[in-house]
């Protein structure tokens, strides 16, 4: 629990030298960080977006995604909420999509 707490404490995930195998030293950005990133490397703000949504906690997800007409809905839900910030932060993967001029 110690290396949970520490992640949602600064965002930083540091590898413990027992796990080998867990993922590298990574960053973990909530929607509010990853805008301040892109904005400090001098870029204007983008639009963030949640890449898999709210969907990967369905119960019975993967019986479901295997379903062509069910990974249709749920592909549908997840559009419907990419953008909503109440959300965005239960997607696993963030999507930051912005231009510069």
């Amino acid at each position: 629990m110690d290396m949970v707490r520490q992640e949602l404490t600064d965002g930083q995930h540091v590898r413990p030298a027992a796990y080998p195998s867990f993922i590298a030293r990574s960053y973990f950005h909530t929607p509010d960080t990853l805008r301040a990133d892109w904005q400090a490397a001098g870029l204007p703000e983008p639009r963030v977006l949640g890449v898999e949504g709210p969907i990967w906690i369905a119960p019975g997800f993967e019986e479901k995604w295997a379903v062509p007409s069910h990974r249709s809905r749920l592909l549908d839900i997840s559009r419907q909420v990419e953008e909503q910030e109440s959300v965005i932060g239960m997607s696993p993967h963030m999507l930051a999509v912005g231009t510069k001029s």
